[in-house]
């Protein structure tokens, strides 16, 4: 009885990937059905267009659908159009940038989305607030409710993941996702021109940081922001920068079945209580830990319960994880703003639920 219950539960095991919905790994201002064909051959599953022009957003719409890709896009536009939501091939509509921003109040929201939902009953809806403090000023609202916050380099690293934090706590039960820093500032309008223009694109080490913190701190999905810079203009023709998400983004799309499907476990040691955020799981017979350091300029001592020969680091050169820290003394320590992914040796118990 026992091995057909182990067989049985490797044969749930086995299921595929989460579809998109359940986490996805996208981009903002993905214009053509070119873009969406070159991301998608490196394994992102969502796209955010900011078209307008139904036939402009057609064949994008149609690419995400081969690639099984979801599409996010605003009906704003369309919907005054003789265009069916049908023509778009089950797109999720975008209801609004940063209603928070744009002083739009909850009633006025729900109202778009009322209307979206008149003319394409059964679609899913999102929007995306600028300020997650603002979250709270908009239930009921959307199916996903998503926050974007871009600190490089003139916040503190750790805020994007806070604003994620308060997102999800006014969430509802509604998706949380991020869409985070893939961007530099001066390629964007300055609010007061007469200051001096401040930017650069965040490096490989804060992508990864703000993309773990995220799910840290309750995102159930990751966007990063943006593709498109400039009419014919993409991060394709800036190939250093492109590899930074890139490289992010493929542990995003490994870890997604863990983060979307994997049950949530008690920390093996003592849960932080400031300064640095702990998280655990299984999956298919697997425990996973996810430790990062939320501060630019303290190292914090990871538990010697998270460096025992039971453990392996995920997407490092190194399978000691005392090699990838600080040591001092007899102790090792996360580096600032540092990410160790942790998978344990197989566990036969938890497939079956232990």
């Amino acid at each position: 009885m026992r091995a057909a219950i182990l067989l049985a539960a490797l044969a749930g095991a086995a299921c595929g990937a989460p579809s998109p919905a359940e986490f996805p790994v996208g981009f903002f201002g993905v214009e053509t059905a070119g873009d969406a064909r070159l991301l998608a051959s490196k394994g992102y599953n969502a796209f955010q267009s900011y078209q307008t022009a139904p036939e402009k957003v057609l064949p994008v719409a149609r690419e995400a659908r081969r690639r099984s890709a979801l599409f996010l896009v605003s009906p704003s536009e369309i919907i005054k159009t003789t265009w069916t939501a049908g023509a778009f091939h089950d797109a999720m509509w975008y209801l609004q940038d940063e209603p928070d921003i744009h002083n739009m109040d909850q009633a006025a929201l729900k109202a778009v989305e009322t209307q979206t939902l008149k003319w394409a009953p059964g679609s899913k809806t999102a929007f995306v607030v600028g300020d997650g403090s603002k979250a709270k000023n908009y239930p009921g609202v959307a199916d996903a409710i998503m926050v974007d916050w871009y600190p490089v380099p003139h916040r503190p690293l750790e805020s994007a993941g806070d604003h994620v934090r308060m997102t999800a706590e006014a969430a509802g039960g509604r998706k949380v996702w991020a869409v985070l820093q893939a961007m530099d500032w001066r390629d964007f309008p300055q609010g007061d021109p007469k200051k001096k223009r401040i930017g650069r694109f965040p490096d490989l080490a804060e992508i990864r940081f703000m993309s773990y913190d995220a799910v840290l701190n309750g995102a159930q999905g990751i966007w990063y922001f943006v593709y498109t810079i400039a009419p014919g203009r993409t991060l394709a023709q800036a190939p250093e920068l492109m590899f930074a998400v890139d490289w992010v983004a493929r542990e995003m799309r490994e870890m997604a079945p863990i983060f979307a499907r994997g049950r949530a476990i008690p920390l093996p040691f003592e849960a932080p209580t400031k300064g640095w955020m702990a998280r655990a799981w299984t999956y298919r017979g697997h425990d996973y830990l996810v430790l990062a350091n939320r501060t630019k300029d303290r190292q914090w001592k990871v538990p010697e319960e998270a460096l025992t020969s039971a453990w392996r680091p995920l997407f490092e050169a190194r399978r000691d994880p005392r090699e990838l820290l600080k040591k001092h003394q007899d102790a090792y320590y996360l580096k600032p703003y540092q990410v160790l992914v942790l998978e344990s040796r197989l566990r036969p118990s938890r497939l079956i639920g232990r």
